[in-house]
């Protein structure tokens, strides 16, 4: 199996939201606005009982910093979840995100700039692209 990754979401998260500003694995903390992909747990793949299955699940965690102002960071994560949560059927170059499942929003404060931040976590369930 190959496995979905995190440049293919940020691909993704990039194209939607028009924003540059997305890394995979880190973020620029010099940066107001900035949003990171990671994976939320050590992956594993999946093990079937009575076979092998061609889906997949990873599991993410979005990190979105977002300004000063907490209504518009908050704002900002709904955002995200809500087009994550929206993808069904989503093409990538290697994969197809069949559904998500588990979207959580979480506000963890402010950094020691004073920049809001919020987490989103999500299970993205998908497949290989065999065309």
């Amino acid at each position: 199996m190959n496995y979905l990754t995190l440049l293919e979401i940020v691909e993704i998260l990039s194209e939607d939201l028009e924003l540059e500003e997305i890394t995979a694995g880190t973020i620029d903390e010099s940066l107001m606005q900035t949003i990171g992909v990671y994976q939320r747990a050590e992956f594993q793949p999946r093990e079937c009982i009575g076979g092998s299955s061609s889906y997949e699940t990873a599991k993410l965690r979005v990190l979105i910093r977002w300004g000063m102002n907490p209504t518009i960071a908050e704002r900002k994560a709904f955002e995200v979840a809500q087009l994550v949560e929206a993808y069904r059927d989503r093409r990538t170059d290697d994969h197809i995100i069949k559904f998500t499942a588990n979207t959580m929003i979480k506000p963890i404060g402010k950094d020691e700039k004073g920049v809001c931040e919020y987490i989103v976590d999500t299970d993205i369930i998908y497949t290989e692209r065999n065309e």
